[in-house]
């Protein structure tokens, strides 16, 4: 050994468990901010691939330029794609609603407009036909489709190639002729361009634009940009983006926070435990600034164990929770790499870890450096490792040994908040974390039970179905449910409060199942009986069950009584008015109305094919199918990583919680040696240690309740209010929960070392080092 420093490695050796502690705290500190980073990065790059498959991978949209501009645009060096695209208005070709588009080739496939058969079209005559139409119309590639415009001139195109199927085309039965720039330019009726812009990896979009904006005097109102994907890229300046910019920060702050409280806890107990020893070291020689060098190399030695075991312990985190998702739900879930590197995470994890644990041996290595040599060799060191004690142990309200344990915890104040603190950032992250789950629920609206994904409809309202469709759709094959509405607009209606129109609407037996989840009064069965009608819940009109509505129908005035309240129902009645829901018989009664105006089936697999068969020139087929799973995709990408998060510090908090307990019991084990030499009994002794945690566990979670309630709030105000209007409230049940879990760790916590001291002998216990 060359130094003195060199003590560092070959105490490490000899008291290898004892740094084991804080050698874990760190890992658990690293991985907490790997796993979480990690986590973030791997949601932002699905988040940001799902948004550019569903619309486009464009930043900015410009409006009212010229060839001229548009070609200066283009050959900027930080534009990567740029071109046009027009349209047209809509016309109707073999009764169906054609969308007439066209623009530039690159641009058109940064789109998702991608060419699946033939050629795309160069000339004004030429066409991409969607490929369901090709089938539904019986046309082939290189045939041609004559089309009316809607200035009522005709205009006929050949047909070079077929294009991907768009969700949004098929979920309206509506079909789309894309056409190239001088097709689009050279149509007669009125028509609107557009100039799209992909800028290149790493650009500042936000100057990027300003500059564009003001070589080319353009207004702010004649650029626009794809909102959603800068705001994933970082680079929005639009309200609701920074609110969740600010949010993601404090959240971070406060995980780095919960980082540098557990790492320094548990310095805090490693180097009070040892103050003796570093006084002994002073005996030796040693000065106040070699015992600050040995601390912070000793530091440097825990990070050189510690945050490789983070890193990896983090990224494995990461891999397992992709493997799981991945193994959940293939058909919805967009497909995760596995075993990527987050290396924006990893760089994190370095830095904080390295940081902290150097902020966080600051204070330890002041307090040792204190540490004169005959307090060592006399043993009189309590002046420095704990506050002077005034007086004994409260025994009023407690029995002795409780109130020596919590008298132990309140000792050392510096002690006390670290670990407090520590309890306190785990229940506030948790908490605050859950707001993530409320704002997943505004953003993406996910799947209703009752959403279906195949509908057949007539082209007007006037157009009813025949029950025998019905009953022929039932036995196709693959269906999972089937169910009808019948439905009748623009009834006036009376109550006793008000005057307004009605919808009556027809609920079959599994709608009947369906809106049980939404009753808040009234029964289900009264209205399935014909006994009844059900209303949406209505803030203005108070309806109560019981109440009586009068209808003008076409035979004359009907009375409908009100038998159940909903919270809301999946339909939006015209201009305001109410919607009521009765069973068929009711309807039928009512309107003398029988045939349906809307059948809907949910299915295993796609029998879009099936079911057209089954309609008429005056029907219309809406397949949902890509478009619920373009819904259900994005949905869980982004649960996944809420649920993620939230599995990570609960994860994370659980552990901390009982490292921290056990290395205080620890840190205390020589105190706790002697008070059984004086006659303390192990039951006692463990009703001390119990009585410790609890003060630990109890004033964390105070200080955790309060702050997390209000950071909550002001989360959910940023996040939750500020885009919705939905006025926050107390997450009392998750609050108690998360309470409860943590009080309950931190005594699971000290079973163990209160069982290590009944195995110990009573002199061991008092020589432990």
């Amino acid at each position: 050994m060359k130094s003195y420093l060199g003590l560092v490695s070959e105490y490490a050796k000899v008291h290898s468990k004892k740094n084991r502690l804080t050698v874990v705290c760190i890992a658990i500190s690293v991985m907490l901010v790997v796993a979480v980073f990690g986590m973030a990065d791997m949601s932002v790059k699905a988040q940001i691939n799902e948004n550019i498959r569903q619309k486009g991978n464009y930043h900015a949209v410009i409006a009212g330029i010229t060839d001229s501009t548009a070609g200066q645009i283009a050959g900027r060096s930080d534009v990567k794609v740029a071109g046009w695209v027009g349209m047209a208005k809509d016309t109707v070709f073999q009764g169906k609603k054609l969308l007439i588009q066209g623009g530039e080739q690159d641009i058109a496939e940064q789109m998702n407009l991608v060419v699946s058969g033939g050629a795309y079209p160069a000339s004004e005559r030429e066409a991409l036909l969607d490929r369901p139409a090709l089938e539904q119309f019986g046309l082939s590639i290189g045939d041609t489709i004559e089309i009316v415009l809607s200035d009522g001139l005709k205009r006929e195109y050949k047909i070079t190639g077929t294009y991907n199927d768009f969700s949004s085309l098929k979920g309206t039965d509506s079909h789309g002729l894309y056409l190239s720039t001088e097709g689009i330019r050279t149509l007669p009726s009125e028509k609107k361009e557009y100039y799209y812009i992909q800028f290149k990896s790493g650009v500042n979009i936000n100057r990027a634009l300003s500059n564009i904006k003001a070589e080319h005097g353009l207004a702010d109102k004649q650029v626009s940009t794809n909102l959603l994907l800068l705001g994933l890229l970082g680079q929005s300046n639009d309200s609701s983006m920074v609110n969740l910019y600010l949010t993601a920060g404090i959240l971070f702050l406060l995980i780095t926070m919960a980082a540098t409280f557990m790492i320094a806890s548990s310095f805090n107990m490693s180097v009070l435990e040892r103050t003796q020893f570093f006084g002994l070291l002073r005996c030796l020689g040693g000065t106040k600034k070699q015992i600050k060098r040995y601390i912070r190399r000793e530091s440097l030695w825990y990070c050189l164990k510690g945050i490789p075991i983070g890193l990896l312990a983090g990224c494995g985190m990461m891999w397992a929770a992709v493997l799981f998702l991945n193994s959940l739900n293939v058909k919805y879930l967009p497909a995760m790499p596995v075993f990527q590197i987050s290396w924006p995470a990893m760089a994190a994890g370095t830095v904080i870890g390295l940081l902290v644990v150097m902020l966080a041996s600051r204070s330890p290595a002041k307090k040792a450096a204190k540490v004169s040599p005959q307090a060592a060799v006399t043993g009189n060191i309590n002046h420095v490792n704990h506050q002077p004690i005034n007086r004994a142990a409260n025994t009023k309200w407690f029995r002795v040994d409780r109130a020596m344990g919590f008298q132990h915890a309140f000792s050392n104040k510096k002690s006390m908040v670290l670990i407090s603190g520590s309890f306190g950032l785990s229940i506030i992250l948790f908490l605050c974390f859950t707001v993530l789950i409320t704002f997943m629920g505004h953003a993406l609206r996910p799947l209703k039970p009752y959403a279906p994904d195949i509908s057949i409809m007539g082209v007007k309202d006037s157009v009813l179905l025949d029950r025998s469709i019905m009953e022929e759709a039932k036995a196709l094959p693959h269906i999972r449910n089937i169910y009808g509405r019948m439905v009748l607009h623009d009834i006036p209606a009376t109550h006793q409060q008000d005057d307004n129109t009605a919808t009556l609407i027809s609920y079959d037996e599994p709608q009947f199942k369906w809106a049980a989840d939404k009753l808040i009064s009234g029964t289900i069965d009264q209205v399935q009986n014909g006994n009844g009608v059900f209303v949406t819940y209505s803030e203005d009109l108070k309806w109560k069950v019981g109440d009586t509505i009068t209808l003008g129908l076409p035979g004359g005035s009907s009375e409908v009584h009100i038998a159940g309240i909903l919270s809301d129902a999946p339909f939006v009645a015209k201009k305001g008015g109410w919607i009521i829901i009765s069973s068929e018989a009711t309807f039928t009664a009512l309107t003398g109305i029988s045939d349906y105006t809307i059948i809907d089936m949910q299915v295993d697999e796609d029998i879009s094919g099936q079911a057209r068969s089954l309609i008429t020139p005056d029907m219309r087929l809406l397949d949902e199918q890509q478009g619920n799973s373009e819904t259900r995709a994005a949905y869980y990408a982004m649960a996944v990583f809420v649920y993620g998060f939230l599995l990570v510090i609960a994860l994370v908090a659980l552990i901390n919680i009982l490292n921290t307990v056990n290395a205080s019991v620890s840190s205390r084990m020589g105190n706790y040696g002697v008070m059984r030499a004086v006659g303390m009994s192990g039951r006692q002794l463990k009703r001390m240690v119990m009585a410790e945690a609890a003060a630990y566990a109890i004033s964390g979670s105070l200080l955790g309740g309060v702050l997390g309630l209000l950071l909550h709030r002001f989360f959910y105000g940023l996040m939750i209010t500020s885009n919705w209007g939905e006025l926050w409230q107390p997450p009392i049940l998750v609050l108690t929960i998360t309470i409860a879990a943590a009080i309950l760790t931190t005594f699971v916590a000290a079973i163990s070392p209160t069982r290590k001291m009944d195995k110990m002998s009573i002199v061991n216990v008092v020589n432990a080092q």
